[in-house]
């Protein structure tokens, strides 16, 4: 609504190929989607990603890809800690009710649960969960 970010919009974008479009009433544009969301949620069936979304995880240590620091023993194998495991990448497109599966093996065979940090980045491809933001911690 403001006329001076359009004004700022306008002066960026090169006029010739691309056009700047407003809608009357963009408070109101925005107030009739949230309704018709809210009456009916299976109105947008699909959204697309503003993140990255991922667990942490381990792997076999690789000198090649993994920094020293993240290096760990496990059972006398060396891993690497802090891995970021995809599951959603930013710009990704995403069904109403789609269900994604992945499967992980624990460091522990006897283990009977485990603890799963969930972490999102604006990196499409993160690799690391140290340089992330956690979201939230999952036991199951």
């Amino acid at each position: 609504e403001s006329p001076l970010l359009i004004n700022h919009l306008c002066d960026q974008i090169d006029q010739t190929r691309c056009r700047v479009i407003r809608p009357k009433n963009p408070s109101l544009a925005i107030l009739k989607g949230a309704l018709m969301y809210g009456q009916n949620p299976k109105k947008i069936a699909t959204r697309i990603s503003k993140y990255t979304y991922g667990i942490q995880c381990s792997v076999n240590f690789d000198p090649s890809k993994h920094p020293e620091r993240l290096k760990k023993i496990v059972r006398g194998k060396v891993k690497c800690g802090k891995i970021f495991s995809k599951i959603i990448s930013v710009g990704d497109q995403v069904m109403l009710g789609q269900v994604i599966q992945k499967t992980y093996i624990p460091s522990y065979p006897e283990s009977t649960g485990a603890t799963l940090p969930i972490f999102r980045s604006s990196d499409p491809d993160p690799k690391f969960t140290c340089d992330e933001e956690e979201l939230i911690t999952i036991n199951v």
